[in-house]
């Protein structure tokens, strides 16, 4: 039997026992007691169930902290891929722009021409290599910022989840624990007679 119940079941004791052409009323004591027994039992149950709603909501946000460490990782791990690559790439263009300097600097018939295209194929190297970087770079930069992104987009998305699930919850035991003290204030208003059935 839920609290909610509980409480019109006690209402129903109320006003059933209300002694006509009076503001008295009887009631069955014996019962009235257990009824609030029960109904005392009871509240634990719903602040169990208030917890559980706290532990999910906790699960959520630590579940969202994971998928952003992970995305996070995933992002250096790309970034990282990226500068080895560039840099492996630099290397390779720059050793081989040296290769071809020397190897044409060797035919002496040609030296000019030779000292000439090392010092472009240089410089053309050294643009691409770092063309190659500021490349990874930005990349990098923006796979962290989409990461970042969504792991705040996930945790506010689990924040809000939390939020209205808990205010839906105040809500419920505000009201039920407005019923109860509507009742008890209506019970310590009046004088009340033990009755038997």
């Amino acid at each position: 039997m839920t609290l909610m119940s509980q409480l019109e079941d006690l209402e129903a004791m109320i006003v059933k026992g209300r002694v006509p052409g009076t503001a008295r009323t009887l009631v069955n004591l014996e019962k009235i007691t257990t009824l609030i027994t029960d109904m005392k039992s009871e509240m634990p149950t719903q602040m169990n169930e208030a917890e559980g709603v706290v532990r999910q909501k906790d699960a959520i946000i630590k579940q969202a902290e994971l998928e952003a460490r992970r995305i996070r990782a995933y992002a250096d791990e790309e970034a990282t891929t990226i500068r080895q690559l560039a840099e492996e790439q630099s290397n390779t263009l720059l050793t081989s722009s040296q290769e071809e300097a020397h190897r044409m600097v060797q035919e002496t018939e040609i030296t000019r021409v030779a000292n000439e295209k090392a010092a472009e194929t240089n410089g053309d190297a050294q643009k691409r290599a770092s063309k190659l970087i500021d490349d990874a770079e930005n990349s990098v930069n923006g796979i962290l910022k989409e990461a970042e992104t969504s792991a705040v987009a996930r945790r506010k998305g689990a924040d809000n989840y939390a939020r209205e699930v808990l205010f839906t919850l105040e809500e419920r035991i505000a009201d039920t624990l407005g019923q109860v003290r509507g009742g008890i204030d209506l019970l310590d208003a009046r004088p009340t007679a033990a009755v038997a059935d």
